[in-house]
């Protein structure tokens, strides 16, 4: 099983090597990126390991530079497409749900809340899997908990530890 990983330096911080060990995990993560710039970046070239998964998660960096909703969506529609295009017949897509964050202003928690509705609606449209794993990260006040970041933003070695538990758990 090849899974292909993309997104921004939430990703590309995530070792799947480390992680998955006896995986043939590949990441292209860009640390910085948005939407629109994976977008721009996307090539054949990243698909030629033939993954059977792809798992997307990309917006937060949006957010912070006050993209419009519907841009980061439309975007995130048009990678969609992409993946399609450049993956196997039959590939499994999981759109992955923004994290939370800890004290992150231009990030704030109730808009990735509501972000994370609409890619979860958007998944649905395309006929493709969300993986809603914001609530795994969560405190009691809906901060991202800070036992799994140490900047309020990116995650550290428990949090990926904790996503990796989540996508075991998954049916690929």
């Amino acid at each position: 099983m090849k899974a292909l990983f993309l997104g921004d330096s939430i990703t590309e911080g995530f070792d799947l090597k480390k992680f998955f060990p006896d995986r043939d995990f590949l990441n292209h993560g860009i640390s910085g990126f948005s939407s629109s710039e994976v977008l721009d970046t996307i090539h054949v070239g990243w698909f030629k390991v033939q993954p059977d998964v792809v798992f997307l998660c990309i917006g937060t960096n949006d957010l912070a530079r006050d993209y419009d909703e519907t841009e980061t969506l439309d975007n995130i529609r048009q990678l969609v497409e992409k993946i399609r295009m450049f993956s196997p017949k039959g590939v499994k897509i999981y759109l992955t749900s923004l994290f939370p964050t800890r004290h992150n202003p231009p990030r704030k928690n109730h808009v990735i809340d509501l972000l994370n509705l609409k890619i979860h609606s958007l998944a649905l449209e395309e006929n493709i899997n969300y993986l809603h794993i914001n609530p795994f990260f969560k405190d009691e006040n809906g901060q991202m908990d800070r036992k799994f970041t140490n900047d309020g933003l990116h995650l550290n070695p428990d949090a990926y530890e904790k996503w990796k538990e989540i996508i075991q758990r998954l049916d690929f």
